[in-house]
């Protein structure tokens, strides 16, 4: 009895694996949706890619004023930095966020055909992906003017991408499935983001937070639960050539823990999709 119990568990452990054939297979019906929403977003809208352009950079301005109102630190990249956290945070939130509801918001479709329902939530980080590569044409002129010529340290970029993606889907595995019972999961996930936004370093550098403004023996405790600190302090080294500043095994564990979360988010989806079609 309990060598069959392990051998029914043995496929799901390999649910990524599952996950990867379906996207390679259906690729074509995953860049669809992804077009898809591209056209949707910028249908009959006047400046189109813009408002992408305009939103993060209005939020940089605002953010740069206040924060140099209200502290003293010095930071000769301080626009850059702003800029760069925005975005990344943006890839983030969006992915988790789109990806709670978009089983949800495709009840319709899903209950029409059948397709692998993960692709929905790669089509959502996919998309944000794309925003996020067209934004960071913002950031030239910026480089231009802080002369900052890309260094070895640019190998953080595709590195933090794929990471902050990972992280993301991984959650949003979890809560898409919650989210087909309690309508209520969104609304938590909004307030959740909200909060996190503020205890990140978006529009602050990491430093402040490790040089002493919390107790040293937390610093390890706040990297390890707060992943997206370390991604955003890595996607402004990788343009600004500066060193990370975080230890290899806060690295290690912060790597090490969005694997994780991404590789059990694929197990429970695929162990739970069906019931969730069922409650849509």
């Amino acid at each position: 009895m309990t060598s069959l119990t392990v051998e029914s568990k043995k496929p799901f452990l390999l649910s990524p694996i599952r996950i990867y054939r379906n996207l390679r297979n259906y690729n074509h019906l995953l860049r669809h949706l992804i077009s898809r929403d591209l056209k949707i977003r910028y249908h009959n809208s006047i400046v189109g890619y813009g408002w992408s352009v305009l939103e993060p950079l209005a939020l940089t301005v605002t953010f740069y004023i206040l924060f140099a109102i209200l502290s003293d630190d010095v930071d000769p990249y301080r626009p850059l930095s702003i800029l760069l956290g925005i975005l990344l945070w943006s890839l983030f939130a969006k992915s988790f966020s789109l990806g709670t509801i978009a089983l949800q918001r495709n009840a319709a479709m899903i209950k029409k055909v059948y397709f692998p329902r993960e692709l929905f939530l790669f089509s959502k980080s996919g998309y944000q992906i794309v925003q996020l590569s067209l934004s960071l044409l913002v950031i030239l002129p910026l480089l231009l003017h802080y002369r900052l010529v890309p260094t070895t340290m640019i190998l953080w970029l595709p590195v933090t991408i794929t990471l902050t993606s990972m992280l993301g889907l991984g959650l949003a595995f979890f809560t898409s499935i919650w989210q087909t019972k309690a309508r209520d999961v969104e609304h938590i996930v909004t307030i959740f983001l909200r909060i996190s936004f503020y205890l990140t370093p978006v529009f602050y550098p990491l430093k402040m937070i490790t040089s002493g403004r919390i107790p040293s023996q937390y610093t390890d405790v706040y990297l390890a639960i707060n992943p997206m600190a370390t991604y955003i302090t890595m996607i402004r080294s990788a343009f600004t050539g500066e060193p990370l500043g975080i230890p290899v095994e806060n690295l290690y564990l912060t790597v090490g823990s969005t694997v994780a979360i991404f590789w059990l988010g694929c197990i429970y989806f695929v162990r739970k999709e069906r019931q969730a079609v069922k409650n849509l």
